[in-house]
């Protein structure tokens, strides 16, 4: 189904744009630590972008939009790509036509396939405005592509009244926002599509057993401050929870490099530090902004990569807002 791109992006750009103009601000070292360093092996690579073999059947793309300097956005989010005997998911839409037409390209030379399902994780436009190009070059024999969010994802996207030319693709609400979620059967590759919330109102993890592999969305970040300016924290520091910390498994984040439990404990040690401090300023009254000038994160999580000195404001704000509201509930 088609509808007006004006209707599709207000509101989804409130991360994206927000994102996109801070990052040429940032300092070359952070510039060249933004999705850096492989950890597998490349099979394709541009300036905006490369795609890694996590395993048999299974890559990851991974988002570059500052390599060498530059400002390479045709694709921002992280993203991947799942091939079994009887079909293929990938793993969002992207921010460009462009961008999701190269990963659809890329599908059909390391499988000689077409991809079946698409995914969409959250309403952010770096993860979505870029569904159309995903049918870029598709042969009428393909069949339809099934692209898939929660309702509360698709009723976001519908909602946006931003004034564009283009039409945007939107996905289909076939994936229930509360439960067990969806699991889709690709012919050997099980995969579990699990609705979650945290960093938007609606999120989703895309999930495979075998090889352990857990495509996070923006719920998790990597090396990178993460953005909370549609957060519900407290769901974010309870799904991060469930998340992590899983031996054995591949994550793929929505911004940074690939990590492994071991290396995504640190983020889910600032969440929970930012989580403490935040609490701790509501309950004393400390208004956000000044919290926020207050917190340091400790030295024992490590650097992060900050998009935005105003990134603590907008945790700070988050968790104010969202303890203020709990609390107003409970006093009503």
């Amino acid at each position: 189904m088609n509808v007006p791109r004006r209707r599709f992006l207000q509101g989804a750009l409130s991360c994206t744009g927000y994102l996109l103009g801070s990052l040429s601000l940032l300092p070359a070292v952070s510039r060249r630590a933004f999705a850096a360093t492989p950890t597998k092996r490349v099979v394709a690579e541009e300036d905006f972008a490369r795609i890694e073999q996590v395993a048999d059947g299974v890559w990851a793309v991974i988002s570059t939009p500052l390599k060498d300097g530059g400002r390479h956005f045709t694709t921002t989010s992280n993203g991947g790509i799942i091939a079994g005997r009887d079909g293929i998911l990938v793993v969002e839409g992207f921010y460009s036509n462009e961008g999701a037409a190269w990963l659809a390209g890329h599908v059909r030379e390391l499988t000689g396939r077409e991809p079946t399902h698409a995914v969409v994780t959250h309403h952010h436009a770096d993860h979505t405005r870029g569904l159309g190009g995903l049918r870029s070059g598709r042969s009428d024999e393909a069949g339809p592509l099934r692209m898939l969010t929660t309702p509360t994802t698709r009723g976001l996207l519908v909602g946006n009244e931003k004034e564009q030319e283009e039409a945007a693709v939107l996905p289909e609400a076939g994936i229930d926002d509360e439960g067990d979620g969806v699991e889709i059967d690709l012919g050997g590759k099980r995969v579990r599509l699990v609705p979650r919330r945290g960093h938007t109102a609606s999120d989703v993890t895309v999930q495979l057993e075998k090889p352990k592999v857990v495509w996070c969305g923006d719920l998790v970040w990597n090396g990178l401050f993460p953005n909370y300016v549609d957060a519900i924290p407290s769901h974010l520091t309870r799904h991060c929870e469930e998340i992590l910390g899983k031996a054995g498994t591949t994550y793929v984040p929505g911004h940074g490099d690939l990590g492994d439990a071991a290396g995504l404990d640190s983020y889910l040690g600032l969440i929970l530090d930012l989580e403490h401090a935040a609490r701790k300023a509501v309950e004393q009254g400390t208004p956000a902004a000044e919290a926020a000038e207050a917190y340091r994160i400790p030295e024992s999580l490590g650097e992060w990569t900050m998009f935005s000195p105003d990134y603590f404001e907008r945790a700070f704000l988050a968790w104010e807002r969202e303890l203020t509201e709990t609390q107003a509930g409970r006093d009503s």
